[in-house]
C-alpha cells in the first residue's frame, strides 16, 4: 500500500531588525510545533511575497 500525503506551505515573517539567534529561535518553533502535530519539513526557501519571510513545505501521511 502507498503513502497518502497531505502537504502544507507555512509563511512566517521573520523580523528584519532582529539578529540571527532571535530568527533561529522562531524557525525552530514553528517547525518543532508542526512536527508535534506530525508534520515533516520537505523543503524551506526565502519567500518571494514578503521581505524577511520563509516558506516552509511541509508534508505529513494521512
Amino acid at each position: 500500500m502507498r503513502t497518502k500525503w497531505a502537504y502544507k506551505i507555512e509563511r512566517i515573517k521573520l523580523p528584519v531588525f532582529s539578529g540571527t539567534e532571535t530568527k533561529n529561535r522562531i524557525v525552530e518553533e514553528t517547525l518543532n510545533r508542526r512536527g508535534l502535530e506530525g508534520w515533516e519539513l520537505v523543503h524551506g526557501l526565502p519567500s518571494l511575497e514578503e521581505i524577511g519571510g520563509t516558506c516552509f513545505y511541509l508534508k505529513r501521511p494521512i
